[in-house]
């Protein structure tokens, strides 16, 4: 594995760079298909897919920041050298700023999100790829027969990050088909980020450690808090779509 997937003179592409601009392509496509689908007007998706681009970008760097503010603190200039970016920002930021959007152009927030859901697991495909290209991220050593051998690591590892990228990829047809058809809104997205964030919570056990706040780091705490919050709100909506489908059958009959 290398970081670096060919050059152009001095300059240096990075296969994480690619992979991440397959991922917006990927999003662009995505969003619109779902949008033709349940007749959401182009323009207004759009404007969104641009607003939440930049707010991913934001939001992902902020993301692997704060965590580490002290270091950055002291630190200024390695804001802009240092790399790092961190899903669980770009999520939270584009739900932010998406409310704001969504609300000013009197769409409904989530038959939106519920539009975006394949985005999550496409992006994470791609984006762990990049991760295992640059070589990072990986778990401690292991002599499975699947094991990988990095070549700045002196013996081989787990490669959670193929293993997350195989996650994703049992994941999409799943979020693929409750895009298609939600039962209410919000049926798409708060299932696949559920799903997303158990399999994150499990996997952060056998990813290199950042700091530890007992026994977890912190995007384990930020996956098991999103896991508490969707699977009671997926219970409760669930039974109250299930109770207004019996009454309209009632009707019916």
């Amino acid at each position: 594995m290398h970081p670096i997937a060919f050059s152009i003179g001095p300059l240096d592409i990075y296969w994480y760079g690619i992979l991440m601009v397959l991922t917006f392509l990927s999003a662009y496509f995505i969003i619109h298909y779902f949008a033709k689908l349940h007749e959401i007007p182009a323009q207004h998706i759009d404007d969104l897919f641009f607003i939440g681009s930049f707010s991913a970008l934001i939001g992902a760097r902020l993301g692997a920041i704060i965590p580490e503010w002290r270091y950055f603190l002291d630190n200024p200039i390695a804001i802009f050298s240092r790399g790092g970016m961190a899903s669980h920002g770009a999520i939270f930021l584009i739900m932010v700023v998406g409310l704001y959007f969504i609300k000013k152009h009197s769409l409904n927030y989530w038959q939106i999100a519920d539009l975006a859901a394949p985005i999550l697991p496409v992006g994470h495909i791609f984006i762990r790829l990049g991760n295992f290209m640059n070589g990072e991220l990986y778990g401690p050593p292991t002599n499975l027969p699947w094991a990988v051998k990095f070549p700045h690591l002196p013996e081989p590892v787990h490669p959670s990050q193929l293993y997350e990228v195989l996650a994703s990829l049992l994941i999409l047809p799943l979020a693929w088909k409750w895009a298609k058809r939600p039962r209410y809104p919000g049926y798409a997205f708060l299932r696949v980020l559920f799903a997303h964030s158990l399999v994150r919570f499990f996997l952060d056990f056998i990813r290199q450690h950042s700091e530890l706040y007992g026994p977890f780091v912190l995007s384990q705490i930020i996956a098991l808090g999103i896991c508490l919050i969707t699977l009671p709100a997926l219970l409760i909506l669930d039974k109250k779509h299930s109770a207004t489908e019996q009454i309209k059958r009632g009707y019916r009959e």
